[in-house]
């Protein structure tokens, strides 16, 4: 059996902090299997992993992924790893993402025939890879308004820099380490500021545009506010495109387990200097594609 003729996955696509996780949980919940071990934001350790040598094999990361376009555009390099990636995927490394339970009924990944898929924020980036596995796959793509993703990106990146601080300060022995690794700053200086943050959240819809509109693959998107609004009827039909329970009794538990917030949408108007921030950035190219111009 082939890559391609095995049960396609579901692809969660959208840029960090947008909602994402809050998706994926659901459709966890709905019986969209994503992996034995995931990491608490819901992403497949496994193919976390394969995403990590993806980007550091080229020199990208999640915070600068520019650097993989131009391997993309190398057919060359492309092709040699999409056959490593082939390789890695029909081997019995894949009971890794299975688990106990399901790779001793399957063997295997090719062998599985329930609904899976995985959540990856830097999928956005290296889809076409992907997609030559997987030519069949559903795609679901989840925006959320550009400024409340930077502001998000911020909150978290400023606790980790505070953090540091706090090490610092404590004046422990680093023992055999140099001091700047126990408490210099690690983690995503672009994102420290909004405009980092938002030119990041700029690039990750650029992208998934620029792909989605090339492919050919069933697609469902998801406003993230509107879904926030009135979760129900978006979560049915979301369930139904990926081919899990919608059934609307267990629609109502998901939502209830996962704990879905509508408090969360829209934040920027919470906080004075990111709404000024929302006021400066609202006429950009993407705030007003996607309706945030408001």
């Amino acid at each position: 059996m082939s890559l391609q003729s095995a049960a396609q996955p579901v692809i969660l696509l959208g840029m960090h902090r947008s909602g994402t996780a809050m998706i994926a949980r659901l459709l966890d919940e709905l019986g969209l299997f994503q992996g034995a071990e995931l990491q608490e934001d819901h992403e497949s350790v496994w193919f976390l992993e394969l995403n990590d040598i993806l980007l550091k094999r080229v020199n990208a990361t999640w915070d600068n992924p520019a650097p993989i376009r131009g391997f993309l555009e190398n057919p060359e390099a492309f092709d040699l790893t999409s056959r490593c990636l082939a390789d890695d995927l029909s081997s019995k490394r894949t009971r890794e993402f299975l688990g106990k339970k399901w790779s001793n009924k399957t063997g295997q990944l090719l062998g599985y025939k329930k609904p899976w898929g995985w959540k990856d924020p830097r999928t956005v980036f290296t889809l076409p890879l992907w997609l030559t596995l997987f030519p069949a796959a559903k795609l679901v793509c989840i925006v959320r308004n550009g400024v409340d993703v930077a502001s998000s990106l911020k909150v978290r990146e400023v606790k980790e820099l505070q953090r540091r601080r706090e090490e610092f300060d404590e004046k422990k022995s680093s023992g055999d380490r140099f001091r700047i690794q126990r408490a210099g700053f690690k983690g995503s200086a672009r994102c420290l500021t909004l405009a980092g943050g938002f030119s990041l959240w700029e690039e990750y819809v650029e992208e998934a545009e620029r792909i989605l509109g090339k492919v050919s693959n069933s697609k469902h998107f998801i406003r993230y506010e509107s879904f926030l609004a009135d979760p129900a009827k978006p979560l049915t039909e979301l369930a139904a495109f990926c081919g899990v329970d919608s059934d609307e009794a267990a629609v109502q538990r998901a939502i209830a387990d996962v704990g879905v917030n509508a408090t969360r949408a829209n934040a920027y108007a919470k906080d004075p200097a990111v709404a000024e921030f929302h006021s400066k950035v609202r006429a950009s190219r993407w705030m007003t594609h996607y309706g945030y111009d408001a």
